[in-house]
């Protein structure tokens, strides 16, 4: 962080929807997708630097001195604030409150909206910044994800438990830059809902940005439609038992976890992509898999490719930790009772899938709310015994090989189809692997117990993340912030265009050994 930077919040308000939601539409019904996903806010943070000339930024003078904004920013915040009323009127439920565990009511009670002024630094310092260090980014969110000092809303005083499901704050920097920050409920949207969402409050401010514009001229964009509570009705729960099974409340790690952004080019994920295609046996021949020739007829994708090295990455330090603590526990010196100690653990991956492009006829890319499965894999380990490591050159476990994996992270995505959607849409509680996955956190009380270890991995590559352009541009970059939870992994297309960045989450003590273990370095940047 620089040690120059200052951010002062100027403003905090309401933004409510430009006319009021009419009255047959006052309730929207959250979906059975929607009631299981935790009550916390995902991230989507656009950075636009240097948007003013020189002579339009703030300067030194008497004048500039007297202004909180130059002119410029001024109308761009300006137009910011009307198009974001306009676009809340089509996407209503953001501006209501969660009524009950069925519904949102639709009070047209707004979404939070923060203008900030930032001195002594330039976007394009917070960008480089930010790529070493995540939590740089902090101070530019509208809330306070982890219980820190660094936020707006401690600096401002402001009560930071606001239920608005929408919170945006304008980060205006005096270079004639912007920051700008939007956290949305993940109870009412997801991945694909927040990025049609500030795409098309984008197209709207678009429509009516011109430096002297006075009306803001409404843009043509397609409005959401709301079909998800009906394909998969909201459910009340029985008893206590069957709520806690289906609501896993995660909260956010009070132990120490870090998260690191890794990127790996293209090249290097063409190189990952062909360790697929051959096995190296114990004798050094090359040969092919013929259990796996039906899956290699076609090299892994991207995602595929990426997933199955950091979950091998993240596995053999997992196990090694693992290994060494019933070595430990079984040393003449130490008193440990071992019997206690697990001798097997089941490796689980869990992969975020967006359902609507999976049915037959796709559902329309604009329908909002959660429309999400889980695809997941599973490897037994033990901790004893047949487990071998061949210092980071070619890792087995107990014949799993990085292209197996590749194997077993295809076949698992392979099966979240049109058969199952509709499988979950006849019975939802058998065949929705969200809750299957929550009721492995159920069992084991966390993403990483003894017995089970679980890491979690989504992706927003392919997604629309650099198209907002509000009248003055594309983003030069778009990020996520610090992830809340351990053992998760976010990927996103690099703004280069070239090569994938992977937002990794683990505890502090696996993410020394993670970070520096060779197969991955072999192919991060």
């Amino acid at each position: 962080m620089s040690d120059t930077m200052k951010i002062e919040v100027v403003s905090k308000e309401s933004i409510k929807p430009s006319f009021p939601t009419p009255s047959n539409v006052k309730t929207h019904n959250l979906s059975n997708l929607d009631q299981l996903i935790p009550a916390f806010y995902m991230d989507h943070i656009l950075y636009y630097p240097s948007l003013d000339s020189k002579y339009s930024s703030l300067g030194d003078d008497e004048e500039d001195k007297k202004m909180i904004f130059s002119a410029s920013s001024r109308h761009r915040c300006d137009v910011l604030k009307k198009s974001l009323a306009e676009t809340l009127t089509r996407y209503y439920p953001l501006a209501g409150r969660i009524k009950d565990e069925k519904s949102v009511e639709c009070n047209d009670e707004g979404v939070d909206y923060i203008e900030a002024r930032v001195v002594g630094i330039a976007v394009s310092q917070v960008i480089q910044l930010a790529n070493s260090d995540i939590e740089v980014m902090e101070p530019f969110l509208a809330y306070e994800p982890y219980g820190g000092t660094g936020s707006a809303f401690r600096r401002a005083g402001i009560h930071s438990n606001s239920k608005a499901l929408l919170k945006i704050q304008v980060n205006v920097f005096d270079c004639g830059g912007m920051v700008i920050c939007l956290s949305g409920s993940h109870k009412i949207v997801d991945a694909t809902s927040i990025l049609n969402f500030v795409n098309d409050w984008a197209a709207t401010a678009r429509g009516g940005f011109g430096i002297h514009d006075n009306e803001l001229k409404v843009a043509v964009v397609d409005k959401p439609c709301y079909i998800f509570s009906s394909m998969f009705p909201p459910t009340s729960f029985d008893n206590q038992e069957e709520k806690d099974t289906a609501e896993v409340q995660l909260v956010p790690d009070r132990i120490d976890i870090v998260t690191k952004r890794f990127v790996f080019k293209d090249s290097s994920i063409a190189k990952l992509k062909k360790k697929c295609i051959h096995v190296n046996t114990n004798n050094g021949s090359d040969h092919q898999v013929d259990k796996q020739e039906h899956n290699m007829q076609q090299l892994p994708s991207r995602i595929e490719a990426l997933t199955s090295l950091i979950w091998m990455c993240f596995m053999d330090v997992d196990h090694r930790f693992k290994v060494k603590q019933i070595d430990d526990a079984v040393s003449p010196v130490n008193t440990v009772n071992a019997v206690s100690l697990p001798k097997q653990v089941q490796y689980i991956a869990g992969f975020a899938i967006n359902l609507r492009a999976r049915t037959i006829p796709p559902l329309p890319t604009n329908s909002f709310g959660n429309m999400t499965d889980t695809a997941i894999a599973e490897v037994p380990l033990n901790l004893t015994g047949s487990n071998h490591f061949n210092n980071g050159k070619g890792i087995r476990y107990q014949s799993q090989t990085y292209p197996e994996l590749v194997s077993k992270i295809r076949d698992s995505i392979k099966l979240i189809d049109n058969e199952h959607v509709k499988a979950m849409e006849s019975n939802f509680a058998i065949s929705c692997n969200h809750i299957k996955m929550h009721q492995m956190l159920k069992e084991g009380g966390t993403l990483n117990d003894d017995h089970k270890t679980i890491l979690m991995f989504s992706s927003w590559c392919r997604f629309p993340i650099y198209e907002a352009d509000f009248g003055w541009g594309k983003p030069s970059w778009a990020s996520i912030s610090k992830l809340l939870y351990k053992n998760c992994v976010m990927f996103i297309d690099a703004s280069s265009g070239d090569g994938i960045e992977a937002w990794v989450s683990l505890k502090e003590e696996d993410m020394v050994e993670f970070e520096r273990h060779e197969e991955l370095l072999a192919f991060a940047s």
